[in-house]
């Protein structure tokens, strides 16, 4: 939020081949620094010291805040306004960093048609945030994307435990069962104890005969569920 007496100069939209690109989610403000000026509509977020603005259009894509901004009894009509941000407080453990990565793969979907360049951890970060503001597209469009790009199983399992996608961890298990190499110790250090264990007891058997999916239905689903510490 701007500081009173101390007008913010807009910065200039960002511009490509002549033409004015259109409003994307930005990040008005950070640690009391500069602004963006957007031209549409734009609902405004507060996370710690940082604001964070994202086009009206985008922000009703979810069911969370579009029940919030539409309903008659919260808020008033200035919510969402740089006076009057909508803040995400300490108790939602929502980091500058999560809404950051959100932001960029809202912008980069919407806008650029481009996979965005994240790490493993501002994919799960921005997966939870949409699915916990029921971004519902979004959210489909980041599972797909992680769902064809991590084919790893160790990273698999490590995505799984981050995103509650119970789902994909015994085939990853299955998978280190059937492969011929080893496991290593920094692989079983990545599993756990408990899975870690499970996997090589489906390895002594007589991989001869079983297929991933064998040992697919072989796996003690009960242990290795939930326990990936």
């Amino acid at each position: 939020m701007s500081q009173r007496g101390s007008p913010i100069p807009p910065i200039p939209s960002p511009m490509k081949g002549g033409d004015e690109e259109p409003n994307v989610p930005a990040v008005l403000q950070e640690d009391h620094e500069g602004v963006i000026n957007l031209i549409e509509p734009t609902i405004v977020f507060k996370v710690q010291k940082t604001l964070f603005g994202l086009p009206r259009s985008e922000v009703m894509k979810s069911g969370f805040f579009r029940g919030m901004l539409e309903s008659p009894y919260l808020g008033d009509s200035k919510e969402g306004s740089l006076e009057n941000p909508i803040v995400l407080d300490g108790i939602t453990g929502i980091k500058p960093s999560d809404m950051k990565s959100l932001l960029a793969v809202i912008n980069i979907r919407a806008y650029q048609k481009r996979v965005p360049i994240l790490s493993q951890s501002q994919w799960s970060s921005a997966y939870r945030l949409a699915k916990m503001w029921e971004f519902d597209q979004l959210r489909d469009y980041i599972y797909k994307h992680i769902d064809k790009t991590v084919r790893d199983p160790l990273d698999r399992v490590e995505y799984a435990d981050m995103l509650g996608l119970d789902d994909w961890i015994v085939p990853a298990l299955a998978q280190l069962c059937r492969r011929d190499e080893p496991l290593t110790p920094q692989e079983g250090a990545r599993l756990g104890i408990v899975r870690f264990s499970e996997v090589c007891k489906q390895r002594e058997r007589n991989r001869s005969r079983y297929e991933v999916s064998d040992y697919a239905e072989k796996i003690n689903k009960s242990l290795v569920l939930g326990h990936g510490e």
